[in-house]
């Protein structure tokens, strides 16, 4: 059935709703049959690996290179799942926590330029960026994101946390972290050049 305008958008979502929640019933009720209760991942939501790399192609290590696209795509599901879902409240503002989390592990990659002075694994992820401020890789308010990032990154340890995570992430804290990344990576892509 394909959508045509704005009331067949809002019949299908109802339509599938109902089915999605029927089938996520039945399979509770009949966990032997669990594995035929799979709902197919919508295409076209995941950018390629390939596509990854190719943003990422400033980067010479084709190891960290391919494991930051498939961190990538990870962060397309977190995406898919803030955008396309009515997941809610505290459920919510984890999902945006651990897609702010893996974006400040893709910065954390992004930085490590060995053989470069102050870039290097000896040096934590904050002296790395205040190294890429001094190079003008990255502006003093990127700079200012970079480290907000790091900071929601480093909750990853849950029994080191000094805040109560109720209601705590908001969509505009993950929309910051992805600005920041992007704007290392297009600094990096710069300075690489």
């Amino acid at each position: 059935m394909a959508i045509e305008d704005e009331a067949g958008l809002v019949q299908a979502v109802l339509s599938v709703n109902s089915l999605i929640q029927d089938i996520n019933d039945f399979a509770n009720a009949n966990p032997r049959i669990e594995a035929k209760a799979k709902i197919r991942f919508p295409t076209g939501v995941l950018r390629t690996a390939a596509y990854h790399r190719q943003e990422l192609k400033f980067i010479p290590d084709s190891r960290i290179r391919t494991n930051l696209s498939y961190a990538c795509m990870t962060h397309d599901v977190f995406r898919w799942l803030i955008a396309r879902t009515t997941i809610a409240g505290q459920a919510r503002d984890m999902v945006v926590k651990e897609a702010i989390c893996l974006t400040g592990s893709v910065c954390e990659a992004m930085t490590l330029w060995p053989g470069q002075q102050g870039l290097g694994k000896s040096k934590s992820f904050t002296d790395r960026v205040a190294r890429l401020r001094e190079l003008e890789v990255v502006t003093e308010e990127v700079e200012a994101d970079l480290l907000w990032v790091w900071e929601v990154r480093c909750r990853e340890h849950l029994a080191g946390v000094s805040v109560q995570e109720w209601n705590h992430y908001t969509l505009e804290h993950w929309r910051r972290s992805v600005m920041a990344m992007r704007a290392l990576r297009s600094g990096l892509a710069k300075w690489r050049e």
